[in-house]
């Protein structure tokens, strides 16, 4: 039986239609995905779900009713919830304040301090396997237990559907199987989950249905059964998606070293690390969750130096122990966390561009040159095709991979030696994933810069480096040189090796 129901809903935004003609519909005790480009209207349809926006036009229907009256407080009365991507919980209160809140809006009664509250909640906690307590103020807890937080004070309000708008984007694997497992639990309690997610491999492993949006209009809706990722692709963008390997050529062995890196060793993050990294050489890194990929380039960058080992950049052994010292020796950083790590979000496109490097804008008069930084930004975002209409605008305006090419611009005006890019794409719709790989080759030519490439997308690896370590456990457990090896069946099955062992309890 259908939850809810949308028929024929328009929705626009000064003159832009924001969804056209959509209808789309959930079950009870359905997991149905939602995927889309950005900008393809997922937020849109979400907010007027949960009532937070209108639609111009069209027909909602809940539990086989005609809805005609319909905002916020009427999504929660009506049991549903959103886990937005920020948790949107308030960090200053407690975990029990936290979860009663919306069960005291909505009912309009004092609820936190309730003892029968109180035994309902910790039961929803148990359900959750959430060992938090009560008491503790919510930004105390690790980003995981906040999500926990949330889902548990949508359940307190007795929700009967939630969406979850890209809930993965922050959590480890372990983590991500956890809420999965709770995904799969409040199904069988015939509560309906609507699904959000740029990560294809999870949407077809969690969900039953799939909606595909592009432009504002749905494209299709189909039993995951029916699907696979490349014609869910080409759904999301209209054309088959073709991965091109830029990775061809060969880099040769007389080709001069520009990064040396020797016995490298950090306790209980990776040890006897070494590689070198030629100019114009894009090398690959990847491994399983916790095999000491990220941890590898903040040493690198001096965020989190190394304890022990070599690093020697043209020949010359450096001490790299702060962020400082790595810029100064050519090194730039690209992390994964973009929104907390890479930008300033209320901060426009041209200062974020600027802000890495703004010694170098200073005037004959020792102030900065406002003129100089203009140029630069424009410079920036004209080379790197990012869409805007102006730098002026915050950088929260712009899509996920609009976002990443400003982090970008950021490090390339520093002109780095080595770029090392942790995670690019996380949050990267699949349209732009491409475009972004197309424009680092076109700088590695242009530049002569090389680059570290970490990820977990192996197809990401397969199509631009000319040489991948896998770690495991804080070890270079393969190094593939020749092309041949470097291929996607390969490289995941060797990964595919690493977790049964591990899993065995297999030590190395």
């Amino acid at each position: 039986m259908d939850f809810i129901k949308i028929e024929n809903v328009y929705k626009g935004f000064d003159g832009v239609q924001a969804l056209e003609n959509v209808s789309f519909s959930v079950e009870l005790g359905e997991v149905h995905g939602l995927v889309g480009e950005n900008g393809s209207g997922k937020s849109t349809l979400m907010k007027i779900i949960a009532g937070v926006l209108r639609a111009d036009t069209g027909k909602i229907t809940i539990h086989g009713q005609v809805v005609h009256s319909y905002g916020p407080l009427s999504g929660m009365l009506y049991g549903i919830s959103v886990i937005y991507q920020d948790l949107s919980l308030f960090p200053n209160l407690n975990v029990l304040e936290n979860i009663s809140l919306c069960a005291q809006i909505a009912k309009r009664k004092k609820l936190y301090s309730n003892h029968q509250n109180i035994i309902q909640i910790k039961n929803i906690l148990e359900m959750l396997d959430a060992d938090i307590n009560l008491y503790d103020l919510v930004e105390e807890l690790p980003i995981a237990k906040q999500q926990l937080v949330a889902i548990a004070r949508a359940l307190n309000n007795e929700a009967k559907l939630l969406i979850f708008d890209e809930p993965t984007t922050a959590l480890t694997r372990e983590e991500i199987n956890n809420l999965f497992s709770i995904i799969h639990k409040l199904k069988q309690q015939n509560t309906a989950v609507i699904f959000i997610s740029h990560k294809l491999d999870e949407i077809m492993e969690i969900c039953d249905k799939i909606s595909v949006l592009r432009d504002g209009k749905l494209i299709a809706t189909r039993n995951k059964n029916l699907l696979s990722i490349p014609e869910i692709e080409k759904l999301m963008v209209g054309q088959a998606l073709i991965y091109t390997k830029n990775s061809d050529k060969d880099i040769k062995p007389n080709t001069p070293i520009v990064l040396e890196v020797k016995n490298l060793c950090k306790k209980n993050n990776f040890k006897n690390i070494n590689f070198v990294l030629r100019k114009k050489e894009i090398l690959g890194i990847t491994g399983l969750l916790g095999s000491g990929r990220t941890e590898l380039a903040t040493a690198l960058f001096g965020i989190a130096p190394s304890d022990s080992g070599q690093i020697i950049i043209d020949n010359q052994p450096v001490c790299i122990k702060n962020v400082q010292q790595a810029v100064k020796n050519g090194i730039a950083y690209v992390p994964e966390d973009r929104l907390t790590q890479g930008l300033i979000m209320n901060y426009s496109q041209r200062e974020n561009i600027s802000i890495a490097m703004l010694k170098n804008f200073k005037a004959s008069n020792g102030l900065i040159d406002e003129k100089k930084i203009t140029l630069t930004a424009d410079k920036w975002i004209k080379t790197l095709k990012v869409k805007t209409d102006s730098m002026y605008k915050t950088v929260k305006t712009l899509s996920g991979g609009n976002q990443q090419k400003i982090v970008l611009g950021k490090w390339l005006e520093m002109h780095p030696k080595v770029l090392i890019l942790d995670g690019p794409t996380v949050g990267v719709d699949i349209g732009a994933k491409a475009g972004l790989f197309r424009t680092i080759n076109e700088m590695v030519e242009a530049t002569g810069m090389s680059v570290i490439l970490i990820s977990d997308e192996i197809r990401e690896i397969t199509a631009n480096c000319h040489t991948v370590l896998i770690l495991q456990n804080g070890c270079i457990r393969h190094r593939l040189e020749r092309s041949e090896e470097i291929n996607e069946s390969y490289i995941q099955s060797l990964l595919e090796n690493q977790k049964r062992n591990s899993m065995k309890g297999y030590k190395t």
